[in-house]
């Protein structure tokens, strides 16, 4: 267990943020599972993840909604899930005008269904969902809803090819 205190002060140290890392109890033995690290900007309790999931070095953003990761989806690398946004008003940020806040709190959530495979470099910007057994390629951004069972790839993300199920 000393061991294991050292390590997780010294990836605190390491990172300076918000950092969970998950850890099981297998057979008496401690695993640290170190794909299960993210950073959490906003409130931690708009992420909800779902079990098996792999999110190796995720960022995820809760400013503005909820995230929703379904079971048995796998990050890659440098994965950006964000719903803050900020707000404008005559080309300029809103706080600037108004002296108010210019991100709002709600309403962009971002809904990944389950079995999905996200590739590193990816950034998704709410409000969208992502349907079931969806990969997603390398450096694409995800603006808008992906139905279940499809590739997409691309800036902004578009459907590629869709799978079928043998």
């Amino acid at each position: 267990m000393y061991i294991f205190k050292k390590i997780i002060n010294r990836v605190k140290y390491m990172y300076n943020s918000t950092l969970d890392v998950i850890f099981y109890y297998l057979k008496n033995n401690l695993l640290l599972r170190w794909h299960f690290i993210y950073y959490c900007k906003g409130d931690k309790k708009k992420l909800r993840i779902g079990k098996n999931v792999n999110t190796v070095n995720t960022l995820f953003n809760t400013s503005s909604g909820n995230i929703y990761v379904g079971d048995n989806t796998i990050f890659g690398h440098n994965v950006m899930v964000l719903t803050g946004v900020h707000e404008f008003m005559n080309g300029k940020r809103k706080s600037l005008i108004t002296k108010g806040f210019e991100t709002p709190l709600e309403g962009y959530d971002i809904i990944i269904g389950e079995g999905c495979w996200i590739a590193s470099g990816v950034i998704i910007t709410g409000k969208v969902k992502i349907g079931d057994n969806v990969i997603i390629g390398a450096g694409a951004i995800v603006t808008k809803d992906l139905p279940s069972n499809v590739f997409a790839a691309g800036v902004p993300a578009k459907v590629i090819k869709y799978h079928v199920d043998n």
